[in-house]
């Protein structure tokens, strides 16, 4: 599979030059409509058909999900990407075993407990 960034929530303009940044990689990049957050997330990176769901809520954070990448794949897209003066992104996560049958908004949820407890200097409670 191809090496994809599920983006939700970024504007045209940062989108634009995600896709730049992306190209120069060689990773693909794939925006998620609000209405498609319902879905898995194995579903929106090709691993699972898409499930029978109701809509989800829509969340406003704009969030990365880091797919069929490894590690050094990741990080040379986050060096590439503060060289470019891509404005960090909060919320980022690699596709796990775990969140990959979590919805976007589970993983949103996730993410921003995460990053709470790190600024409270607590270790971060992972769900299974």
């Amino acid at each position: 599979m191809k090496p994809t960034i599920l983006t939700f929530n970024l504007s045209d303009a940062r989108l634009s030059k995600l896709r730049f940044l992306c190209m120069k990689l060689g990773l693909a990049v794939k925006p998620v409509p609000a209405e498609d957050c319902c879905q898995p997330i194995s579903a929106l990176c090709g691993l699972s058909a898409p499930a029978e769901a109701s809509p989800a809520e829509a969340f406003p954070e704009e969030m990365l999900i880091f797919c069929h990448m490894d590690n050094a794949q990741v990080n040379r897209f986050l060096q590439t990407a503060k060289q470019m003066r891509f404005a960090p992104v909060a919320l980022k996560a690699i596709l796990t075993p775990t969140n990959a049958e979590w919805t976007p908004l589970q993983l949103c949820a996730e993410l921003k407990q995460e990053r709470e407890a790190i600024l409270k200097g607590e270790t971060p409670d992972h769900k299974e």
